[in-house]
């Protein structure tokens, strides 16, 4: 774990709530963080209580309460990530990563500020990780991988070793990247897809073995950064 000591969650949806699991586990085997609360813009969250910890407000709280606080995006979606990143960008946050005690780390392993590393996760060494990345259940990535900014594997995925996930990519349930590939940037490879070759930037793919199923949006700020937080 890595960061300041006092923590706020950044989105009180489900990806927060299971955010607010591994820092809880975390504290329990040693860890030296505690969690604030949530933020979250969406109306139907204001002044609710989640895992028994209150939605201090939106994400216009984190202006006037910045200062010797920690932060996590505990978004899903890539794109939304990438938004809220954005927004906040000009306030110079501190944020954390941190890994489940149940989770493998290997030696040499790299991992950005933001980036949640959830319980039955194995990732094998000289791997990186990066900024605002989430990396669930029981997913495993091999050696030697790179898996860029923004991005999300889901519960149960299996990256290979050497493979290249570029920023924003989207890998779903039980997923599988064959070894030494390059997924590009603001890619989504559909549940239970089975990638045997590499996929161009922007390209949603599905199915044994995977094939191109539709051309997604590929660049810089998501097009229309959303007004409230998505949750998942």
């Amino acid at each position: 774990m890595s960061g300041a000591e006092t923590i706020v969650i950044i989105g009180a949806g489900d990806h927060g709530r299971g955010t607010l699991e591994i820092f809880r586990e975390a504290r329990r085997h040693g860890g030296a963080c505690d969690v604030l609360g949530f933020v979250d813009d969406a109306p139907d969250k204001e002044g609710i209580v989640v895992g028994g910890l209150p939605v201090l407000g939106g994400l216009s709280w984190i202006r006037d309460h910045r200062s010797d606080l920690g932060y996590v995006i505990a978004i899903a979606d890539p794109r939304t990530k990438q938004a809220i990143a954005d927004r906040l960008q000009p306030w110079s946050l501190t944020f954390v990563s941190v890994v489940h005690p149940a989770a493998f780390v290997g030696s040499g392993v790299r991992l950005a500020p933001g980036a949640l590393i959830n319980a039955g996760v194995t990732i094998a060494y000289d791997t990186f990780i990066g900024e605002h990345t989430t990396v669930n259940l029981n997913a495993t990535i091999g050696h030697d991988c790179h898996v860029g900014r923004f991005s999300t594997v889901a519960p149960g995925a299996n990256i290979a070793g050497k493979v290249h996930l570029g920023e924003g990519c989207d890998v779903g349930l039980n997923a599988t990247v064959s070894k030494g590939l390059h997924v590009g940037e603001w890619s989504s490879i559909g549940p239970g897809t089975v990638v045997i070759k590499s996929v161009a930037a922007g390209q949603h793919v599905f199915g044994n073995p995977a094939r191109v199923v539709a051309p997604l949006a590929v660049g810089g700020a998501a097009q229309t950064p959303p007004s409230h937080l998505v949750h998942s």
